[in-house]
């Protein structure tokens, strides 16, 4: 019976290490995401705006673009969880990780619901991108293009390089 207890137990803990370091895991990439638009600017995306650097955007340009963040802004505040959800899911998930038995058919829907909610709120920064693309002129266009290739070469290169 004891022999049974400890196997139990050390499932239990075996599971949950796992459980906790996806989750540490991935709370540490919104961190250092998080981290990285607060040292580039008051951007949403701090790379977004080396993306439109050195593109001569007109007075009406910029107006239309800022309008588009603050909307986009304003957007992700509304769709934000509340104090109170954010604790129930913490809850939930302390009580997924502490249960007699694990449950993975609810662990995986938690971890489902998770990159769900991640990739709507990548695809709605897209859509925004989209709509700024669509406001720059045909010269604009093809500088911005530039600045993309020599951004996204750049950290292709840092990640192969390590």
């Amino acid at each position: 019976m004891k022999k049974n207890t400890l196997k139990a137990g050390l499932l239990a803990i075996v599971a949950s290490t796992a459980l906790m370091g996806s989750a540490v895991y991935a709370d540490e990439g919104q961190q250092d995401c998080q981290h990285h638009m607060k040292s580039e600017g008051k951007s949403h995306h701090g790379g977004m705006r080396k993306m439109y650097r050195g593109l001569d955007l007109t007075a009406e340009q910029k107006t239309e673009i800022k309008s588009l963040m603050k909307e986009q802004k304003t957007a992700m505040k509304d769709t934000r969880p509340t104090k109170e959800e954010r604790q129930a899911k913490k809850a939930e998930f302390l009580a997924l990780i502490t249960a007699d038995s694990f449950d993975e058919a609810k662990a995986q829907e938690m971890m489902q619901t998770r990159q769900e909610h991640s990739q709507s709120k990548r695809l709605s920064m897209v859509k925004v991108q989209n709509k700024i693309y669509q406001l720059l002129t045909p010269e604009q266009q093809v500088q911005f293009k530039a600045n993309f290739e020599k951004s996204h070469s750049r950290k292709g290169e840092r990640k192969g390089g390590h």
